[in-house]
């Protein structure tokens, strides 16, 4: 299926793609930091606050909702989650909102309170599961390092794989922010799943082009292409069905996360991991 496939500029041209898109995603993060404070938008569970949900039986008018609830009170943000068991709405403010009251008020305007549900996070155990993701993250970039340079025992394989790496979290950061996709500890889990799934694709790559001594650079990078682009697709395939499919607005964060993922692990596999390696290779005399 991807012996034929050829790209219509050379690999270093190519590489352009790549930082582009990294560029730009740190565009639209350093533009919501500018005008939130936050990189990202964060959930409830990662600084704390009131999530209260309740079912609907009929279509809500969100905005006008959340004008009217924000006049008695506060800041607060609403969203409606549809699935197959039904429709819900999730109101999201912080943790000195009265829920008692605002159950009511929600009782007065005709929705059946008997369904809500109440979670508190408070500010402090928000903060510090923030400071613990942020930590994660952090210790799996250096491991992610020790183990790929132990393997190897080369310095620009093991860069290439912690920079296309960063690269995947970076864009899908981003397009989560634009997306409207909060950053809460089902979406983190699949940020972590996401460098898992990137590393495999990256050592797949160097593998095929340090460890097979068969071949030249291009059939090796091609071989390691039709391999992981197998992986991703199929991997691919997998999480859309579950998107669409699933009633489970956990599910559904993971599933979206991890599609944005994949496909930034496809640009910057293929077009930035594989051209640097080329380059590199290339200037050393091995082709």
């Amino acid at each position: 299926m991807f012996q034929n496939i050829k790209l219509p500029i050379s690999y270093k041209q190519a590489m352009v793609i790549p930082l582009f898109l990294v560029l730009f995603s740190i565009g639209v993060l350093a533009n919501s930091y500018l005008t939130t404070g936050e990189i990202v938008t964060r959930s409830f569970e990662l600084k704390g606050g009131v999530l209260i949900s309740i079912a609907t039986a009929e279509p809500v008018d969100i905005q006008g909702l959340e004008s009217q609830l924000k006049q008695k009170f506060g800041g607060l943000s609403i969203r409606e989650i549809k699935g197959l068991s039904g429709s819900s709405i999730v109101i999201q403010g912080s943790e000195n909102i009265d829920s008692n009251a605002l159950i009511a008020e929600l009782g007065q305007k005709g929705f059946d309170t008997k369904t809500a549900s109440v979670q508190k996070i408070g500010a402090a155990l928000g903060a510090s599961f923030w400071q613990q993701a942020q930590m994660a993250v952090g210790i799996s970039f250096v491991l992610m390092f020790i183990i790929v340079f132990v393997i190897f025992r080369q310095l620009v394989p093991s860069l290439n794989v912690i920079f296309a790496a960063a690269a995947d979290i970076i864009v899908t950061l981003a397009f989560m922010q634009l997306l409207g996709i909060e950053l809460s500890l089902p979406s983190l889990g699949a940020l972590l799943m996401l460098l898992g799934y990137s590393i495999d694709t990256d050592i797949v790559l160097a593998t095929r082009v340090f460890k097979v001594e068969k071949g030249n650079i291009t059939e090796k990078i091609r071989s390691a292409f039709i391999t992981g682009m197998t992986m991703t697709l199929t991997a691919l395939a997998a999480l859309i069905a579950l998107y669409f499919v699933s009633a489970s607005p956990v599910i559904t964060s993971i599933a979206s996360v991890m599609i944005i993922g994949l496909c930034a692990d496809i640009v910057h596999t293929w077009l930035q991991n594989a051209s640097l390696l080329r380059w590199s290779l290339e200037r050393k005399g091995l082709t």
